[in-house]
Order: structure tokens, then sequence, then C-alpha cells
């Protein structure tokens, strides 16, 4: 075998080792990442566990730091509210509950407006209100006709 023939061979062995090594270094963090990130969620705060802190004399504050660190969203019903409510839950922890439902529909409306947006062939984004033509509401002028 002639010495440049060689000297290819070499390379590309140690490009497919690099290769195969860098896979195994992405892979193994990839698995590490997937081990680890059910570790660092908190539990939920359920209702039950919020009237129980109630009931024992914990401060509205405190109930709420723990729903807040929980990243716990309440979705209730007038009825749960005013049981809670009678059942000695403080309205600030009421009010807090509601927010955190009205927070997350807010959310997930500017998630779904995003997908309203592109990107143009000149590199700037279009879309939200007012892209392309004017809206219907407010018709299309042309020499100082009004057309709808």
């Amino acid at each position: 075998m002639p010495r440049q023939d060689k000297t290819r061979l070499m390379r590309a062995i140690r490009l497919c080792t690099r290769g195969l090594s860098l896979m195994a270094l992405l892979t193994t963090l990839w698995l590490v990442g997937c081990a680890t990130s059910g570790a660092l969620r908190p539990q939920p705060v359920t209702v039950v566990e919020v009237l129980q802190m109630s009931e024992a004399g914990v401060p509205a504050e405190t109930i709420i730091q723990s729903m807040r660190a929980s990243g716990t969203v309440y979705r209730l019903s007038a009825a749960d509210l005013v049981r809670l409510h009678e059942e000695g839950v403080p309205d600030e922890v009421l009010n807090y509950m509601q927010q955190t439902y009205l927070d997350a529909v807010r959310r997930e409306q500017e998630l779904a407006d995003w997908n309203r947006w592109a990107l143009g062939p000149d590199g700037f984004w279009y879309g939200g209100w007012g892209y392309g033509w004017p809206s219907r509401r407010w018709g299309f002028g042309v020499g100082g006709l009004l057309l709808r």
C-alpha cells in the first residue's frame, strides 16, 4: 500500500473515531439531562393541601409562596371558590388561585398568537395586527373612495 493511501486511511479512521466520541458524549449528556429533569420539578400544591394549611393557621402569604414555588395552576368553579371561602381559606389565597388560571390562559393565547407571525423573504418578521392590507373594518381607500 502506498504511503499516501495509508495517510488518507489514518485520517479517515481518526475522523470516524472523533465522530463516534462526539456522538457518545452527546448521547451521555442527553441521557443525564433526561434523568435529572424530573428531579427538579416541585410537587403541585393541591386544593386539599391549601385547605389543610389554612385550617392549620398557616399565614396566607406562606400558602401563596408555596403555591407560587410549585407553579400549580388552579381552575376553580364558582362553587369551589364559595366552598373554600366558607371553609376558611383567606381571600388573598383565593384571589391568587384565580389569578393562576387567568395567567395561564393569557400565556396560552400569547403562544397561539405567536404562530401568526412569519419570517418574510427579506429577513423581517411579518404578522400581527395590520399585517398586509388594512383590515376589513377600516376598508381600503383609493382616490377618496372607500372600498369594502
